[in-house]
């Protein structure tokens, strides 16, 4: 690994890292499709995924106390066959065309996340089970297994440190599930724990200021400039081919 490229990752990771501290969602989807600017993706979703458990144990701790099981649970569920259909994919296409992937679901996400969802639905088990369903094919395919279950929190009017909290949980459990199931399809190995740790300190960086400035943060504003970084870098993954 030569040194432009450690520092321009854990510049990534850092900044991907923050967000992630501030909102509770986000790490993937800003660190992926900048990633793939400079390796496979079949490299980058698993840096990414194994990164991001890291600093989810951490975010875990800090808001335990905040997370619902139930709300948990409903999304794993209907995760875990989406995650096998998303490796099948990862494992199968080419990088070429797997990085336009990755562009297109971060400009996808962009939109959704600055919609403005509807009224709840009143029976809300079938629709978290379709969001976890979409959730697994996006973590298994690209690392970025948010939008779906964000969205779904949102319309669902839930009270938005419930709702971060329980982001954290999901994403600890399904993103070690996915790293288990693209090890079995030969796509995440041994041999990238050596750049998991080359990143880490962008990682800690990250969370170390997210936690510092959370507090200090005008939701709006960084929810512009989160949209504002998703778009970009959902662009330059595009096309970067």
């Amino acid at each position: 690994l030569n040194l432009s490229f450690l520092l321009y990752a854990n510049g990534v990771m850092g900044a991907a890292a923050l967000i992630g501290t501030l909102t509770g969602f986000g790490y993937a989807l800003l660190a992926t499709p900048l990633l793939v600017l400079v390796l496979p993706p079949r490299e980058v979703v698993p840096l990414v995924l194994l990164s991001s458990i890291v600093l989810l144990v951490l975010l875990a701790i800090e808001s335990r106390r905040e997370m619902d099981g139930s709300k948990i649970s409903r999304w794993v569920l209907g995760a875990l066959p989406g995650m096998l259909v998303g490796g099948h994919v990862l494992a199968n296409v080419s990088d070429n065309t797997m990085k336009s992937v990755v562009g297109v679901i971060t400009l996808c996400a962009a939109a959704v996340l600055s919609l403005r969802p509807g009224r709840p639905w009143q029976r809300e088990w079938p629709g978290a089970l379709g969001a976890g369903l979409l959730s697994g094919v996006l973590v298994g395919a690209s690392g970025m297994s948010g939008p779906p279950v964000i969205l779904f929190g949102l319309k669902q009017h839930w009270d938005h440190r419930v709702l971060r909290a329980s982001l954290i949980g999901y994403f600890g459990i399904i993103h070690a599930l996915a790293v288990l199931v693209l090890g079995r399809l030969g796509v995440a190995g041994p041999e990238g724990l050596f750049q998991v740790l080359s990143i880490l300190p962008g990682v800690f960086l990250g969370f170390i200021l997210g936690m510092k400035w959370r507090s200090r943060v005008n939701h709006t504003l960084f929810r512009s400039i989160a949209l504002g970084l998703l778009c970009a870098s959902g662009v330059l993954a595009f096309f970067r081919i």
